[in-house]
């Protein structure tokens, strides 16, 4: 071999293990950085130098198995959502208290119970009855610092989405430019292996914001999709949007009508089309997910548990049944009902809520429940607006600036409208309604009531042994539950609060009307009976029982099925969070094992290569002494 090719081989030697090391180096560097960047391939090509010495010269061809890729994406889409949904759930079960713990909600009902009973023992122990006072106002600051505490959720959920957002457009802008730098380096024939590296960490956040699905093209390229199908980057990315609602409240919901929207969705844009992604599903897995479901549905729901568990204590302590006088008329026989407490120039001292009736014909046994609204937008009325499943709701619209005349001829007419003609109602004087069959045997009138609330201010000789102990907000608002817009139950379990007046004079928990003795237990004996025993039906809304079975049981029972519900979600979360992690750290060790790097074997190429330059480097100057010496012999 002529010194010519000699020091051409050695200096292509020496190229060689030039890039043998800087790719050796990026490797040993890519395994002790975090993300997703991967090892190059090694391809041997025998090169003969003046020694004999042979190098390996390293392709720059990644090892990436696609599906693979795309299976750890998916699986740490879904840990992302459980863990955002296990954090959240955890702080909401805290919240609640566990099942048995006195310091707990249900704890605090119980204990509520606890110091009734000792008021209905000895009701003329002053003692007695401020330690009552004293657990009611307990109990009502739990309930408002549960309910607090989940729209304090709602709102960070509410700004993780939009921080979500704000996150998901950088890294789709991240990736369309890679794509065309991908796109522009592959076409002028150099590697792509770094930017591809870059690329897939960038997919891998945005899967773990949003979920995603890629499809390579042949340009190198790929195309990034939700898992619901819309394209988000493609030769250009998308632009995704979010209109934040800073204030949020427990009437604060996601709806597809911008117009009754008062939290944020997210819009997609992309030219001249846009897509709510909320509304059309698209984000099915990732934190942003976690988020909007939270945020829609499960904090509602813990919301909706408290609300329910406020209204039924409230209305279980001043709510009073009062039945219908039976009466004939022209051979008929029914019921007649006093509604002035539903009327305007109401003097009774008590507030309407509904009106019951049962009747039986031809077809069966019917129930009927006639619900006053101040919001005639909310008419008609469905029948899941009681918590009786087996009942026909009628909703009135009670106007506020009518007579009390035309107030009842709005009753009449309902209920007119909607029974059969074998039932004649009427209103035969003042505020009273009579609903009679018509003296045939195709109708028989069962019962009749009226259900009426206790107004805050009457503390005593009111139409029962009822009393308004808790009352809405600081205006100390009589609580009916009443219809509305909000309905007054909306958030009232961050409202609760115990009754000043009967705080300031306890004796009311026990004088019901004027001339009671101080030691007479009725009242307070009323009252323990309507919180322990009395089974009371509670909404579906809750997630408790069915609209077709709902949960019935006394308010202490309900109470801590409530926190229990609220322990069983954490742990199933947990759990869930727990094994979905160990899949995803399973599925990242496989992906490891196969596309990573192995710092031993990097650091035995590196001996190699070092040698491999070493020896080309002492050809190299082997033969400029050669020359040296041919050139000393020329002179």
């Amino acid at each position: 071999m002529s010194l010519s090719s000699a020091i051409s081989t050695a200096l292509s030697g020496l190229n060689a293990s030039q890039a043998g090391l800087d790719l050796v180096s990026r490797n040993i560097a890519n395994a002790n950085t975090a993300g997703y960047t991967r090892k190059v391939q090694q391809t041997t090509t025998q090169m003969a130098g003046s020694q004999g010495i042979g190098v390996s010269q390293l392709a720059d061809t990644r090892l990436v198995n696609r599906h693979l890729l795309q299976q750890m994406r998916t699986e740490s889409a879904s840990t992302s959502f459980l863990s955002v949904y296990n954090n959240f759930l955890s702080q909401i079960d805290s919240s609640f208290g566990t099942p048995d713990s006195d310091s707990s909600i249900s704890g605090a009902v119980s204990t509520f119970a606890t110091k009734m009973q000792a008021v209905a023992t000895t009701p003329d122990d002053d003692a007695a009855r401020q330690a009552l006072i004293n657990s009611a106002s307990t109990l009502a600051s739990k309930l408002n610092s549960a309910s607090t505490q989940v729209q304090n959720l709602r709102k960070q959920a509410e700004q993780s989405i939009a921080d979500g957002v704000t996150q998901a457009n950088s890294l789709m802008q991240s990736i369309a430019k890679l794509n065309t730098q991908i796109a522009q380096t592959k076409a002028s024939g150099q590697s792509t292996g770094d930017l591809e590296d870059q690329r897939d960490a960038a997919i891998n956040s945005l899967s773990n914001l949003m979920g995603v699905k890629t499809v390579e093209r042949d340009d190198g390229t790929v195309a990034v999709f939700t898992t619901g199908g819309q394209l988000l980057v493609d030769n250009a990315a998308a632009q995704l949007s979010f209109d934040q609602h800073a204030n949020l409240d427990a009437g604060s919901a996601y709806s597809t009508d911008p117009t009754k929207r008062s939290v944020g969705t997210i819009t997609l844009s992309q030219g001249t089309t846009s897509v709510d992604l909320i509304a059309s599903g698209a984000i099915q897995s990732g934190s942003i997910a976690a988020y909007i479901k939270l945020r829609d549905t499960d904090l509602p729901q813990a919301q909706n548990q408290l609300d329910e568990l406020a209204s039924q204590l409230a209305l279980s302590l001043s709510s009073d049944t009062v039945s219908g006088t039976a009466v004939s008329s022209g051979g008929g026989a029914g019921f007649e009902l006093d509604l002035s407490a539903f009327v305007s120039g109401n003097t009774t001292g008590a507030t309407g809520t509904q009106v019951n009736f049962s009747y039986t014909d031809g077809t069966g046994t019917h129930n009927v429940s006639v619900v006053p609204v101040s919001d005639p937008s909310l008419l008609p009325l469905p029948n899941s607006a009681t918590t009786n499943a087996n009942d026909t709701v009628v909703g009135v619209y009670i106007d506020p600036n009518a007579s009390a005349s035309a107030q009842m001829a709005s009753i009449v007419s309902a209920l007119q409208a909607v029974l059969p003609p074998s039932l004649v109602v009427s209103n035969p004087s003042g505020n009273v309604l009579s609903i009679v069959d018509d003296g045939t045997s195709s109708a028989t009138v069962n019962s009749a009531s009226t259900n009426v609330v206790e107004n805050a201010d009457t503390l005593k000789d009111g139409l029962g042994s009822g009393l308004s102990l808790f009352v809405d907000g600081n205006g100390q608002k009589t609580y009916t539950g009443a219809l509305g817009t909000p309905s007054q139950i909306t958030g009232f379990a961050g409202r609760i609060q115990v009754n000043a007046a009967i705080a300031n004079d306890t004796t009311s928990l026990v004088l019901y009307q004027t001339g009671a003795d101080i030691g007479d237990d009725t009242r307070p004996n009323e009252l323990l009976g309507r919180l322990t025993d009395t089974s009371r039906v509670y909404s579906s809304s809750t997630g408790i029982g069915s609209a077709a079975t709902p949960y019935s049981g006394s308010i202490d029972a309900f109470a801590r099925r409530v926190v229990s519900y609220q322990s069983s979600q954490a742990t199933s979360a947990n759990t869930d969070y727990t094994a979905q992690k160990a899949t995803s750290d399973t599925l990242q060790s496989k992906f490891d094992s196969e596309t990573g790097v192995s710092v031993d074997q990097e650091m035995s190429n590196l001996i190699v290569l070092q040698n491999a330059y070493a020896a080309n480097a002492r050809v190299i100057s082997t033969i400029q002494e050669l020359f040296q010496t041919l050139l000393s012999i020329g002179r």
